[in-house]
């Protein structure tokens, strides 16, 4: 038989940056309760490492569903005071890297797969087929989700090759100057990418 924190743990994987409390049937709604882990957070102010504890607060995100219904978490976050006497921040809240990112309400691998579903289908077709998965959100969420979505990177080219040699030819034009034509026709047009310097002395 499995264990029951065990199987907690195999459910919840993805919160396995933080320690879960409990995990309880809410009617329409799984509710988890987790915390941060205890240890050493460095300030985003002068990146010095504390663990002297200001405050706690809590907050809610929601997770990808489980057995078709929502999933809330609640995470208790420490808000943590940083040693430097001459560090312009004092108090901070930590962040959960990877698992709860700052001001979002929505866990990352939710957010991972909101972004998959609105990058397919943009966002009124995402916000038809999200609540039949479980995850309910409009199409302006979706469509806030995909424009966050950061862009390809595109290979500027550097040489484009010109072939005119299929043009049709005047009739009063001899063959010799078609053929003429066409080989001088196929030239490289080379686009050189701007240097630091021509930018500069622009």
């Amino acid at each position: 038989m499995i264990d029951m924190a065990e199987f907690v743990g195999v459910v919840f994987s993805g919160l396995s940056a933080l320690v879960i409390e409990d995990a309880r049937d809410a009617g329409e709604v799984i509710l988890v309760r987790a915390r941060t882990r205890s240890g050493t957070v460095a300030c985003p102010g002068c990146g010095a490492e504390t663990s002297r504890v200001h405050g706690y607060h809590e907050r809610t995100a929601a997770d990808v569903p489980v057995d078709g219904r929502r999933v809330l978490v609640k995470v208790r976050v420490r808000r943590m005071r940083c040693p430097a006497l001459n560090c312009k921040v004092q108090t901070f809240r930590e962040q959960v890297s990877g698992v709860l990112e700052r001001y979002q309400r929505r866990i990352s691998r939710l957010t991972a797969q909101v972004s998959a579903v609105a990058r397919e289908l943009a966002g009124r077709a995402s916000a038809r087929l999200l609540p039949a998965l479980g995850t309910g959100v409009s199409r302006h969420t979706a469509l806030r989700v995909l424009l966050k979505i950061p862009l390809p990177e595109v290979a500027v080219p550097r040489v484009l090759g010109i072939d005119l040699s299929g043009v049709p030819s005047r009739p009063s034009v001899t063959s010799a100057s078609v053929a003429r034509g066409a080989v001088s026709a196929r030239r490289r047009v080379v686009i050189r990418r701007p240097t630091a310097t021509s930018v500069t002395s622009a």
